[in-house]
């Protein structure tokens, strides 16, 4: 008796007594998970970045502030950072869990990607376009680049996981199986 391996893409595992073997998994649904990988990618190089730049991003703040006669305390520049750093590394965590519960075909996976992504998408072009309106004057030209590059970057990403996961494809992978006696 020989032993023959599953082809690729399958589980190795028989499907259970009554059902019918799961389809392999479409194309776009491994795209969607890439995607929200390369979400997370993003957030933890905007840490860095983030931590590299903060004396620019000070700098720039206490000049428009000074500029416009308005007051502000360095604490709540410094706490307002450390909240920023901590909250994008909780979403890029909770972004690669999406990618892994999406590629092993979890509905509830890819319904909070659809939310989370839409809601993203609200706030990232909301509060990027607010915030370096008010002070790209202010901003060195290299840090204004890379927010604008990693901003629509991160847009495009959004709209790409929406549209991924509720094409045909998708939601026939994430449908279940149908248990026939």
């Amino acid at each position: 008796m020989t032993y023959n391996p599953p082809p690729p893409g399958a589980s190795g595992q028989p499907p259970l007594p009554g059902q019918s073997p799961r389809a392999s998994r479409p194309a776009t649904v491994t795209m969607a998970a890439y995607v929200l990988v390369g979400e997370a990618v993003l957030l933890l190089i905007g840490a860095v970045v983030s931590l590299l730049a903060a004396d620019t991003i000070k700098e720039a703040t206490d000049k428009y502030l000074a500029d416009n006669n308005l007051t502000s305390t360095s604490s709540n520049q410094g706490l307002s950072q450390v909240f920023g750093i901590v909250f994008g590394l909780i979403f890029a965590a909770a972004f690669i869990g999406l990618a892994l519960g999406v590629l092993r075909g979890a509905n509830v996976a890819r319904i909070i990607a659809w939310v989370v992504s839409g809601l993203a998408l609200c706030c990232v072009g909301v509060s990027t376009a607010f915030s370096l309106a008010v002070i790209s004057s202010y901003l060195p030209g290299g840090y204004l680049a890379y927010s604008y590059l990693v901003t629509f970057l991160e847009l495009a990403g959004f709209v790409a996981i929406i549209v991924l996961l509720a094409l045909p494809a998708s939601n026939a992978y994430f449908r279940k199986p149908a248990a026939g006696y």
